[in-house]
Parts: structure tokens; C-alpha cells; sequence
């Protein structure tokens, strides 16, 4: 339908049309003022049935829809839903994310009252330290299992690396001793070739020991500054909207 219109859009839209449209449909919805008001959900406008929905049919409450941003090692961002009904049961992530499933008509405009708005900024704060709680558990436990992989992959590199050198020396001892045994020139010049070779790979072997040692001190090093990154995390945190809602 879009390409129908084409030649009269402007080519600004065309623009936003075109890479990022998803970006720009986010960004503008979030800059858009949404003052409180009551919208009625009509469950029975779904396609499939919603039986966590149909449950809440002729209830009605409110709830807030927050952003919180986690900046540490990497961003975060979540959409936190925090609400309740009229009894006061609260609802859960779950439950709010499914309301917005079905058709909503905005009736009126209104204030919270100030128990609810307190109520709602309880829940909401509870919801948020809960969240940013689990994200440095699992920011925590990732940053464990890698450190316990560097140190298996560690101790694998540097036990290859050391038997490999164990093997060279026993095999230069052999040489030597088949050296020592040697009854002509031209036996001893080719044991001792040979024997040059294997100290040649000796130093090698004890050379790659050394560079694994370096490379694992500097994976350890990116790790630190991975975990001192996540002690420094920031948070933010805006309410997107607050509104009355009602199922029918």
C-alpha cells in the first residue's frame, strides 16, 4: 500500500521509510505526551481467546509502564509493567503486556488519586530494583563461568605446552646418550644434528610457554575491567505512561 503512494511521500518519510523505520516509529512514540486517562479493553476483540484477560472482564485499576535503562558492560533496556485492580491485587508483567493484545478506546482524561499514584509508584520502584537485582546476578554469573573457562582453557594450554617440552627433553636425553655410543664420525655428526634440531624446538617450546602465559594474563586483564565496568553501573528510569483501565 505504501508503494502505491510512493511518488507523493516526501522524501524525508521516504528516508525514514526506507532503513530505519522501526527506530524512528520507537523514538517518536516515546517523545509523544501521554497524559493519564482510562482506556477500556475489549477482550473480546482478540482473535484467540486471553484467559488471563477474560478473568479481569467488568474490573478495572490502574497500572504505569516504565523504561529502565542499565548502562555497565553493555546497555540494557527493559519496559517494566507495574499494576493492579480495584480490590488491589496486583498484576503481573505478563498480564499487562496481554491487555494491550486487545482493542483499547481512550474515554477520558483524569488524575490519579493520590493513594493510587503512591500505590503505583510503590509497586513501580519495587519492580525496578528487582530487575536491575537480577541484572548484576546474571551479569555476575556470566562473568564467573568465562572466568572459569579462561582458567580451564589455561591450564589445558599450559599442561599441553609443558608435556610437549617433557616429551623434547626426554628425546634430547636419548640423542645424547646415543651420542655417547656412537662408533663412527659420521654417526655422531647426524646424532648431533639432530640433537641441535630438538634444542632448537626446545627453546620454541619454551618460548610458546612464555607467550601463553602473556596471553593469558591479558584475557584476565579484559576480564577485570569487564567486572570493573559492571561495579560502575548506571541506571535510568522514566515513566512512559500511567493510565485507568477497564476490561469489558
Amino acid at each position: 500500500m505504501i508503494s502505491k503512494e510512493r511518488e507523493n511521500v516526501p522524501g524525508e518519510f521516504l528516508y525514514r521509510l526506507g532503513h530505519p523505520l522501526g527506530e524512528y516509529v520507537i523514538q517518536t512514540g516515546k517523545e509523544l505526551p501521554t497524559s493519564v486517562a482510562k482506556v477500556q479493553f475489549d477482550v473480546g476483540s482478540h482473535a484467540t481467546r486471553i484467559s488471563v484477560i477474560e478473568a479481569l472482564r467488568g474490573k478495572s485499576g490502574w497500572l504505569v509502564l516504565q523504561r529502565l535503562a542499565i548502562d555497565s558492560f553493555e546497555r540494557e533496556d527493559y519496559l517494566l509493567f507495574s499494576g493492579f485492580d480495584d480490590d488491589g491485587r496486583s498484576l503481573d508483567q505478563e498480564t499487562c503486556e496481554k491487555l494491550f493484545h486487545c482493542d483499547g478506546e481512550v474515554l477520558s482524561l483524569l488524575v490519579v488519586p493520590e493513594y493510587d499514584r503512591q500505590r503505583l509508584a510503590a509497586d513501580a520502584e519495587r519492580h525496578v530494583r528487582a530487575t536491575v537485582s537480577k541484572s548484576l546476578e546474571r551479569n555476575n554469573r556470566h562473568f564467573h563461568e568465562a572466568r572459569e573457562r579462561l582458567e580451564k582453557w589455561a591450564d589445558d594450554m599450559v599442561l599441553a605446552a609443558e608435556k610437549d617440552l617433557r616429551d623434547t627433553k626426554e628425546q634430547i636425553k636419548a640423542l645424547n646418550r646415543l651420542a655417547r655410543q656412537a662408533t663412527t664420525v659420521e654417526e655422531q655428526h647426524e646424532l648431533q644434528e639432530k640433537i641441535r634440531d630438538m634444542e632448537n624446538k626446545k627453546r620454541r617450546q619454551r618460548q610458546r610457554i612464555f607467550s601463553l602465559e602473556d596471553e593469558i594474563a591479558e584475557k584476565r586483564d579484559t576480564l577485570i575491567e569487564a567486572l570493573e565496568k559492571r561495579m560502575h553501573q548506571r541506571t535510568t528510569n522514566e515513566t512512559l505512561f500511567s493510565i485507568r483501565w477497564a476490561v469489558v
